[in-house]
């Protein structure tokens, strides 16, 4: 946390935004993953896509209490596309990952 909190003081508003949903969906794609050894892929789609919402929205609430934004762009916006490709790639870079090692 210590690297983390170096990294965003240097950072701008709009920068923090973008890099704390960053981190939430990389956390988001390990627990998509993880669920995905669990399950099959059609169970898993809906409920993930589904939680992904629920995720976006609390990391909205979050945004709003913690950087007070000023406009409705920073809250909703800044960051949503950093949130979803973050945590789909997460997701299809460790399956390949795994893929590959079980293929050694």
């Amino acid at each position: 946390m210590k690297i983390v909190k170096t990294i965003t003081e240097k950072m701008s508003l709009e920068d923090k935004i973008v890099f704390f949903r960053f981190l939430v969906g990389f956390i988001y794609g390990i627990l998509v993953y993880i669920a995905s050894l669990f399950t099959t892929p059609a169970k898993l789609t809906p409920i993930a896509w589904s939680i992904s919402v629920m995720t976006y929205y609390i990391t909205v609430i979050y945004v709003v209490i913690k950087y007070k934004p000023t406009s409705r762009f920073q809250i909703y916006l800044r960051g949503l596309g950093t949130f979803y490709a973050t945590w789909i790639l997460t997701v299809i870079i460790l399956f390949e990952l795994s893929k590959s090692i079980k293929g050694f």
